[in-house]
C-alpha cells in the first residue's frame, strides 16, 4: 500500500518530532541541564553579629588570640598585603576582618571540625572561598618571617648569655633547641614510608630554637618525620656549636639537673606554638606534590611567626600542649671537639652551683 505524498511528509514529521522529543528527555536527564550544584543554605550571622562580641575568652578559644592582638594582626595585614587583597578583576573580596577570621579558626583548630567544608558553614562562605582566603593570610604572613623570626644581634646574644650566666651559670647561652613532628591526618600518597615517624605517625619534623622569653629565632624545616633530630640539626646553620647531651652517670646529676632547667624552655614553646595553634597537632592536608609540601612548611612557617607576634604583644596562650617530642631519640656519640666543650661547660656550671650552695652532694 503506497500512501499519498502529502500523508508520508505528515509522517515522516512525526517520526522527527518522535526522535526530536527523545533526545530532548535523554539530554535534560543528563547533568548538563540540570544545575551543576545545589545551592547550599549560608549564614553571616554569626562572623557578623556574634564573633566580634563575644566575651574575651569566647574570642579567644574561637580565633586563639586575644581582640586587640586579632586587631592588630587585622591592620597589618591590611597594610602589607594591599595588594593580595585587592582583586585584579575588580570584584571585591571578603573583607580582611573576616579572611583573617577563617584563617585564624584553621590554624587554631584540627580534627573534623577544621575541616573546609565546616569552616565554610561557620562563616558562611564556600569552601573555595576558606582556601583562598587561607592562601592570602598566610602569604602575606610569611612576608613578615624575616622580621619576626631572627638570630638575636651581637648586643642581644651578649645581653642574653650575660643572663644566663648569672642565673643559671652557663655561660654564652642564648637559648635552647628541640624537635618536634608535624603529624598528617592522611598518609602522603607518594612514599608515605618517608614519613612515618617515630610515634608511628606520618609527620614531617622541625627544628625550633627559642631564647629565654619563649621567642623563636630559628626554625628549621623541609624533613619527614622519618628523619631524626640529629639529621635536622645537622642541616641548621648555626649547627657549627657542638651539640649538648644529658649523661645517665650519677656523678652528673647536679649538671643534669641544670641542663635540664635550661632546656624547659625550647620544650615550652612547641607546646605553647601547638596549644595556641592546634593544626599542628594534625595537618589536615594531603601530600601529593612538592608544591603540597612546601605549602606545609609554609603553614608551619606561619604558626610559628604569628606565634612571636603574640609574644612580643604579650599575649598568654590559651593553653599549653605537652608533646612527648622531648624525649632523647637519639643517643649517638659525640665527635671529640664536642665531648671537650661539655666537659668544659659542666665544669663551669658545678662550679657556679657549688658557689651559690645548689649542689647536692
Amino acid at each position: 500500500m503506497v500512501l499519498p505524498r502529502n500523508e508520508t511528509a505528515e509522517l515522516d514529521m512525526i517520526l522527527v518530532a518522535g526522535h526530536t522529543h527523545l533526545c530532548l528527555a535523554r539530554l535534560l536527564e543528563s547533568r548538563y541541564m540540570l544545575s551543576r550544584r545545589r545551592r547550599i543554605p549560608k549564614s553571616t550571622n554569626r562572623r557578623d553579629r556574634v564573633l566580634h562580641y563575644l566575651p574575651p575568652s569566647y574570642f579567644r578559644a574561637f580565633l586563639r588570640v586575644e581582640k586587640s592582638t586579632f586587631d592588630y594582626l587585622r591592620a597589618r595585614l591590611d597594610l602589607t598585603g594591599r595588594d593580595l587583597f585587592q582583586s585584579e578583576s575588580g570584584r571585591p573580596y571578603l573583607s580582611v576582618a573576616v579572611q583573617l577570621s577563617i584563617s585564624q579558626y584553621g590554624f587554631g583548630h584540627y580534627g573534623n571540625g577544621a575541616s573546609v567544608i565546616l569552616v565554610a558553614q561557620r562563616f558562611g562562605v564556600s569552601p573555595g572561598t576558606v582556601v583562598n582566603a587561607t592562601r592570602r593570610v598566610l602569604s602575606t604572613i610569611l612576608r613578615w618571617e624575616a622580621d619576626e623570626i631572627r638570630w638575636p644581634t651581637a648586643a642581644e646574644r651578649e645581653s642574653s648569655g650575660r643572663a644566663s650566666a648569672e642565673r643559671y651559670g652557663f655561660r654564652g647561652f642564648i637559648g635552647a633547641v628541640d624537635g618536634t613532628t608535624i603529624p598528617f591526618a592522611y598518609a602522603p600518597s607518594v612514599d608515605p614510608w618517608c614519613y612515618f615517624d617515630r610515634h608511628r605517625h606520618y609527620s614531617v619534623n622541625a627544628l625550633v630554637v627559642c631564647d629565654w622569653d619563649l621567642r623563636i629565632i630559628s626554625l628549621v624545616q623541609g624533613f619527614t618525620g622519618a628523619a631524626p633530630d640529629t639529621v635536622v640539626k645537622a642541616a641548621a646553620p648555626w649547627h657549627k656549636f657542638p651539640h649538648r647531651y644529658f649523661s645517665l652517670i650519677r656523678r652528673n646529676r647536679n649538671y643534669n639537673y641544670q641542663h635540664a632547667r635550661r632546656r624547659i624552655p625550647a620544650e615550652k614553646v612547641i607546646g605553647v606554638l601547638k596549644g595556641r595553634f592546634a593544626s599542628l597537632r594534625e595537618l589536615r592536608a594531603a601530600v601529593a606534590t612538592e608544591r603540597d609540601f612546601t605549602r606545609l612548611m609554609e603553614w608551619v612557617a606561619g604558626c610559628a611567626v604569628l606565634h612571636n607576634v603574640c609574644m612580643r604583644l604579650g599575649v598568654n596562650s590559651p593553653e599549653t600542649l605537652a608533646t612527648p617530642d622531648s624525649a632523647n631519640d637519639s643517643q649517638q656519640p659525640l665527635p671529640a671537639n664536642a665531648v671537650a666543650a661539655r666537659i668544659q661547660v659542666q665544669s663551669q656550671v658545678l662550679q657556679f652551683m657549688i658557689a651559690h650552695g645548689m649542689y647536692h652532694g
